[in-house]
């Protein structure tokens, strides 16, 4: 925004008295509150709901980013099971009743391997429980994916370009609020400029009526110069009441944007230099600024470059998954399967034919990288636009500045010298309205030429991204 100056406060000397003269005109109940336009812009930014509702985007894309990351690292899986069985796992090893043994061929076995053999042998015939009736398992598995790291990485890198893109997008928000905000400001100072403007000038043509009366009562000129003066003054008065409006409107509409109360009697205040400072930069490096630095240029940016990883995240799609695996096993209630083992591993996963549609897809992503190149180029052109827009605006304003402060000086002296005409019976009544029009409405022209000239001075700082 415009940075206050050390020059003279120029504004206050005529708001001092015009709010003193509104201060008495109103209610007692009315408060009256200067106000700045920084505290103006503060105060605007954490009232717009536009802004509120552009923070969660940012707190999305955040969380988007981390779960993204994440995604990168091995996946861990937990299984647990309990089974009960119909009926416990009962196997026979030797069917005893098919084993012949004679007495000799007992005795031999009994001297080669001992009696105990012999008893074992016996027993081998009985059922032998391989699986109780309630088994339980337990399982832990790691897998570390390792091609799909280029796609994720990709993922990874699209999610913090949509971050970034967020960010530089609630900031444009911002430039846009903060714009709002100074040209409503500005408005309100020229309205009230021109009720100023307007209030002298009804005080000028009552003086104007009343010497035309007296003149009138003294027969030096006719009843219609006495009707011409009050015909201009109902029409001062009509202009005096709009610029009242005028001036309710504004301060309406700044009240809402900084989300006070509407009965609030706001008084724009600061120091604004009268005539304004020149502009050091010109149209081309401001341009050059705006491209470096508007929110906007930079969003879009961001946006190709989530198109990119994108594209390159459906290359990845067309490599072989390769992944490792780590798998330990706990499972009770078998006589045949360890209770705990584990095993690390690789599996390669490939679906070589898929009628092309991972290909396709690709292809479709590289269609949305050549869009985002082209949005790009429609957006530069469009900064540049509203830069060369707020450029004539701001040059429009200082050459209207111009005019009219010639135009005041040659209408006050001309004024000056058809009121002294006019008292010595040598102008008409007619001569010395007009000069009284012509001069009020330079002044008026003015009024709202300097407070256009500092609203566009705003405007050219939100279309070059910065301060000047």
């Amino acid at each position: 925004m415009i940075a206050e100056r050390e020059e003279p406060m120029r504004f206050m000397k005529w708001v001092v008295p015009l709010l003193a003269f509104m201060m008495g005109a109103l209610p007692a109940a009315a408060q009256v509150r200067q106000v700045s336009l920084e505290e103006a812009v503060r105060l605007g930014l954490e009232h717009s709901p536009e802004i509120r509702m552009a923070r969660p985007d940012v707190a999305k894309a955040e969380e988007e980013k981390l779960s993204a990351g994440l995604a990168m690292g091995p996946r861990l899986g937990i299984e647990a099971g309990i089974q009960y069985w119909d009926h416990a796992t009962k196997v026979k090893l030797i069917d005893a009743g098919s084993m012949t043994l004679t007495a000799d061929q007992i005795a031999a076995i009994q001297g080669l391997l001992g009696d105990g053999f012999v008893s074992l042998l016996s027993k081998l015939g009985d059922p032998m429980e391989t699986q109780k009736r309630v088994t339980s398992s337990f399982n832990i598995q790691a897998v570390q994916p390792l091609t799909p790291l280029y796609s994720l990485a990709s993922l990874y890198r699209m999610q913090g370009a949509a971050l970034e893109a967020t960010k530089l997008e609630v900031v444009a928000k911002q430039q846009q609020v903060k714009f709002r905000i100074a040209d409503t400001f500005f408005k309100l100072m020229s309205a009230l400029r021109l009720t100023e403007v307007t209030q002298q000038a009804v005080e000028q043509v009552q003086a104007h009526l009343k010497t035309a009366k007296a003149y009138n009562e003294a027969g030096l000129v006719g009843r219609d110069d006495v009707l011409r003066a009050e015909t201009m003054l109902a029409k001062i008065e009509d202009q005096h009441n709009q610029a009242l409006s005028g001036v309710a409107m504004a301060r309406a509409g700044l009240a809402v944007q900084m989300g006070i109360s509407w009965s609030t009697m706001l008084m724009p205040v600061g120091d604004y230099p009268d005539p304004p400072p020149e502009i050091s930069l010109s149209e081309e490096k401001a341009m050059d600024k705006a491209l470096a630095q508007r929110p906007e240029f930079g969003a879009v940016e961001w946006r190709g470059r989530m198109a990119d990883e994108g594209y390159q995240a459906s290359i990845g799609a067309l490599i072989p998954t390769i992944a490792g695996i780590f798998r330990y096993t706990n499972f009770r209630g078998s006589t045949f399967q360890r209770e705990n083992s584990y095993f690390v591993g690789a599996v390669l996963t490939w679906n070589f034919f898929d009628f092309g549609r991972d290909f396709l897809k690709m292809k479709s992503v590289g269609h949305d990288v050549e869009k985002a190149r082209e949005g790009l180029s429609g957006v530069r052109d469009q900064i540049r636009l509203d830069v060369k827009r707020a450029w004539l605006d701001m040059t429009t304003a200082r050459s209207s500045l111009a005019y009219n402060r010639s135009a005041i000086v040659s209408a006050d002296e001309a004024l000056r010298v058809v009121t002294r005409k006019y008292e010595a019976s040598t102008a008409t009544s007619v001569e010395v309205l007009d000069a009284q029009s012509a001069l009020n409405q330079a002044r008026g022209g003015y009024a709202v030429a300097l407070y256009t000239y500092y609203s566009a001075y705003a405007n050219i700082e939100r279309a070059t991204g910065g301060a000047m």
